[in-house]
């Protein structure tokens, strides 16, 4: 859509309205887009000064009210932001001059020479608008560090900002970090002298590095400092040249150096179960890209004792315990290729095997179940059937928090011990909405992903909206956002016809983004136009896995000035149940910056009283099925009362989908539902049909 030429409000101060009618004509044939007020009253001005009504003051001087003339000369602060051309009958003298510096003037000018006056109107105009957008990009920067203050002041990182070596500002985690309890304890101390004093010159030699590198990249170090109560703290210290508060200074990052016990190969196990824990997160977190992206496949194995508190029982707890802690080194000689062997629970071990595909991985897991049995068992005349069960858990394309990828590999040995016989627990179930659309390509693929990428650079993909309607009188305008392809006959492709193909061949969060970027622009413009609108957008598990998609969104709604608020980011239920640990770090970061955060095919798995527990949910959006036949299945209709009260019990607003009759939202309306959305109240639309 071609830019419209901006309008120029102008003030022409004469009594010669024939005049100010002819130069406004010329303005407009000159190809300035230009309308006027044409006025000779000096109180007029002060109140058209006031409310800043204009752009840009012409007046024609020989018209000598003094009135006017006083008023100009008292519009005081307004003069810069109003420029004033004065116009003479004739050709300027030296005393016109003189008179024209005193008022201020940009410009003085013969009326005949309009060529001139043209072109210093549009000098003026053009300069006005500079000047503008300077001011409007002013504020915006202001309003960006203002927002990376509040980032910075709630992020769990330990940050300071320091100018020539003293605190300006310090946030509560640094604080905390070296034991001072506010940051006017910290403001008269030199960040040296918290330093070790072996260790100042390297430091010192690092700051004035970031001091010289200006805007590059950040430079770190390893060192050691010591807190307030002396206490002496290793460090990686990263340092940055940075601006707080319109002044130059750099920007410390401290990052505590963990030293936990290296998980051991073979049966060297780690004795603290804690730090054991942390430790193999780490060993998992190594094998993925800043993306979360796995370079090399690996499998991580769960393997989990039978009959563990029967064997302390048994065999007493003190010989029990020797005996359970001597299947460490069973299992390490079995599983010879397995890295960072380590005691996870009581009853449970874990480790990494990198380089395995399926079948691999299925035959690890049954020889670990046949061969690794305990050193000493309670006496029994029959065979003994495997002492483990295992679960294992592939990972591949886009990792999950190493925290999640654990999860899977235990629920995945649970189901195996639960299950008919004795049978390794792999990922023969997916476990994931994802992993189920990753698991076969279909035919048809390679077509449709073209299509998709090509749709991508081609601005071929749109934007359709449907509205989701209160029933509670809420006056908030809520819309959910569906993608739809363009195809090569005009019609519209519904997202159930490329959205696999696009999870499949790795597009899903290219698509995800051009979305997010598309609807927040769209809610730019509705909101500049008085909208009071919010959009519901769904994100993909490759998108939410990447930590990347934050910052997309924060640039979104930095460059196209939207709030956050404005937002609401919906999960399917079946992905957030798998992914908890990666998704409360992003729902984390989307509540820093204000967004909505809902639950999608809310009820889908029977988990979800334990979602809402874990995660700060704002909504949660019902499956389809709720509203398939409700007015005739009373059972359907106690589940959703069920789920209903769960969500008002945790203060969290409910959304129905997918109603198809009137008789449904009477059943709605009566269980307590907030709101509902359906192609019996507005199908899908390319267009928002906004009532006023």
């Amino acid at each position: 859509m071609s830019a419209q030429p901006q309008l120029l409000a102008l003030l022409l101060l004469t009594t010669d309205t024939v005049a100010a009618e002819r130069l406004v004509e010329r303005l407009r044939a000159a190809g300035l887009a230009a309308r006027a007020l044409v006025t000779a009253r000096a109180d007029r001005l002060n109140d058209l000064l006031a409310r800043r009504a204009f752009d840009m003051i012409l007046w024609w001087r020989h018209d000598n009210d003094q009135d006017l003339a006083e008023a100009i000369r008292r519009r005081g602060e307004h003069a810069a932001e109003r420029p004033l051309i004065m116009i003479a009958t004739d050709t300027p003298g030296p005393d016109q001059v003189l008179e024209a510096q005193q008022f201020g003037a940009r410009g003085l000018l013969a009326l005949a020479d309009e060529e001139q006056l043209i072109w210093t109107i549009r000098r003026e105009a053009d300069d006005l608008r500079q000047r503008r957008r300077y001011r409007d990009l002013l504020a915006r920067l202001k309003q960006c560090e203002r927002r990376s203050r509040e980032l910075v002041d709630h992020t769990g990182a330990a940050i300071a900002f320091v100018q020539q070596g003293l605190h300006l500002h310090a946030n509560s985690a640094y604080l905390t970090l070296l034991g001072y309890p506010n940051l006017d304890e910290i403001e008269s101390i030199a960040f040296l002298d918290l330093v070790e004093p072996d260790q100042r010159d390297k430091v010192r030699d690092l700051l004035h590095s970031a001091e010289r590198t200006d805007h590059a990249e950040p430079v770190e170090i390893t060192t050691r400092l010591h807190s307030s109560r002396g206490k002496a703290l290793a460090v990686d210290l990263s340092a940055a040249h940075a601006i707080l508060d319109e002044e130059p200074c750099l920007r410390l990052i401290l990052d505590p150096v963990r030293h936990p016990e290296t998980p051991a190969k073979g049966g060297e196990m780690v004795s603290d179960i804690a730090a054991a824990r942390s430790a193999f997160f780490d060993e998992i977190e190594t094998r993925l890209g800043t993306d979360r992206s796995v370079p090399l496949p690996f499998a991580v194995f769960f393997v989990r004792l039978r009959r563990h508190s029967e064997l302390l029982r048994d065999l007493g707890l003190t010989h029990g315990l020797d005996v359970v802690d001597g299947f460490g080194p069973v299992l390490a000689s079995v599983a010879a290729r397995a890295h960072a062997l380590t005691r996870i629970s009581d009853d449970g071990f874990a480790m990494i095997v990198d380089g395995l595909d399926e079948k691999e991985a299925e035959a690890l897991a049954e020889h670990i179940r046949e061969h690794a049995r305990l050193p000493q068992r309670p006496a029994s005349n029959a065979r003994i059937a495997p002492d483990c069960d295992i679960g294992y858990y592939l990972v591949k394309g886009r990792a999950a928090a190493a925290q999640d990828i654990l999860n899977a590999a235990h629920r995945l040995c649970v189901y195996s011990a639960g299950s008919p016989g004795d049978c390794a627990g792999g990922m023969q179930t997916p476990t994931s909405l994802a992993a189920r659309t990753k698991q076969t390509a279909m035919d048809g693929d390679t077509e449709v992903a073209d299509k998709i990428a090509t749709a991508l650079g081609n601005q071929q993909f749109k934007l359709v909206y449907q509205p989701i309607i209160s029933l509670m009188g809420d006056n908030q305008e809520n819309y959910s956002v569906l993608v739809r392809l363009l195809d090569g006959n005009g019609e519209l492709l519904e997202a159930k016809d490329f959205i696999g193909a696009a999870i499949r061949r790795g597009l899903i969060e290219e698509l995800d983004k051009w979305a997010i970027r598309d609807a927040v622009r769209v809610l730019a413009e509705q909101r500049r136009a008085g909208h009071n609108l919010r959009f519901f957008i769904n994100l993909a598990e490759d998108t939410f896995r990447n930590p990347s998609i934050i910052l997309h969104i924060c640039d979104c709604l930095r460059e196209l000035d939207v709030r956050g608020n404005w937002l609401a980011f919906q999960f399917q239920e079946e992905l957030v149940a798998e992914n908890l640990a990666s998704l409360g770090k992003l729902v984390d970061a989307l509540k820093q910056i204000k967004c909505r955060v809902a639950i999608n095919r809310f009820g889908a798995t029977n988990r979800s009283e334990m979602i809402l527990q874990a995660l700060p949910v704002d909504f949660v959006v019902l499956m389809p099925d709720f509203a398939r036949a409700l007015a005739e299945d009373p059972a359907k209709q106690q589940r959703l009362m069920a789920i209903s009260n769960l969500a008002r019990e945790f203060n969290v607003k409910s959304v129905v989908t997918g109603v198809e009759d009137a008789r449904a939202l009477t059943v709605l309306w009566t269980a307590g539902v907030d709101y509902v959305q359906g192609n019996f109240l507005q199908r899908p639309s390319p267009t928002l049909d906004i009532q006023p």
